[in-house]
């Protein structure tokens, strides 16, 4: 799978049967990346719902059923791709290729269009459309919650309000870099299926072929730089991270055992110099 993105080591175009297993099984892995997170989004919906009857659907013995027939579907739905999938020849040069976009014509064409439903444009407005509605349901319930009006209470609605406002930008920027990296591998494909139909140089298939290879390392990038963006955009992120680390070392912050330790360093260096 490596090889394939490099020139002229690409095993699929010397083996039609790697050509569409590769494929096959790299094309709904990148899908459902997104629809698990999806998955995870109408969860949270559902958990922080104020209906009895939708929180009875967020359960682990829910999800052990969804997720498996998700993964199931996300294969289904790319059953065209070990069909379809040839082995091509480059017009300019006269070279086997196995097109990660598809062969040539008017397939390339639909399943560019289709992956810029499936994972460019509707996984984004699903993240976005359960994040606001989750958001929604946090807001109801504590409209629910009868506090008296106190310096304790005030605080309290401070912090929420704080947290509500991270969650936000971490959901904006999760659904930004979902859709653009989606899109643009979607349009780009799509760019590059109509362009390859007309006659080409030797020149332009190689700009064709570096469109989808940029465009595709962004995309298979894209869901990797959550955690990178989460961590320079929230300070609440980083702040339960660095509680995260701490959980598995509780006397790294503690001033006892660390002036413990540093007595005891001081003392080891004392004997070390005396003898």
């Amino acid at each position: 799978m490596i090889q394939s993105g490099f020139v002229n080591t690409d095993p699929g175009a010397y083996s039609v049967m790697f050509c569409k297993i590769v494929w096959f099984s790299l094309y709904p892995i990148r899908g459902l990346s997104s629809w698990l997170i999806v998955l995870a989004c109408g969860d949270r919906y559902l958990s922080s719902s104020t209906s009895a009857t939708k929180r009875a659907w967020s359960t682990v013995r829910v999800a052990n059923r969804i997720i498996p027939l998700t993964i199931l579907t996300g294969f289904i739905i790319y059953i065209h791709v070990p069909i379809f999938f040839e082995i091509s020849i480059i017009p300019a040069t006269q070279q086997p290729i196995c097109y990660a976009p598809g062969p040539p014509g008017t397939y390339r064409l639909g399943l560019s269009l289709f992956n810029l439903i499936y994972f460019g444009l509707s996984p984004s407005l699903s993240m976005f459309l359960l994040g606001m509605l989750t958001l929604r349901n946090i807001e109801r319930s504590k409209r629910l919650l009868v506090a008296p009006l106190n310096n304790l209470s005030n605080q309290h609605n401070q912090n929420n309000k704080q947290i509500n406002r991270h969650m936000l930008r971490m959901l904006f920027l999760q659904v930004l870099m979902y859709c653009v990296t989606g899109l643009a591998y979607s349009v780009g494909v799509i760019f590059t299926a109509i362009r390859t139909s007309q006659p080409s140089n030797v020149f332009q298939v190689a700009q064709y072929n570096m469109i989808t290879v940029v465009l595709g390392l962004l995309s298979n990038n894209g869901p990797c730089l959550s955690f990178y963006l989460f961590t320079l955009s929230s300070g609440l992120f980083r702040k339960e991270l660095k509680k995260l680390f701490t959980k598995f070392n509780p006397t790294a912050n503690d001033p006892q055992q660390i002036q413990t330790r540093l007595h005891q360093t001081d003392y080891i260096g004392m004997t070390a110099r005396h003898q």
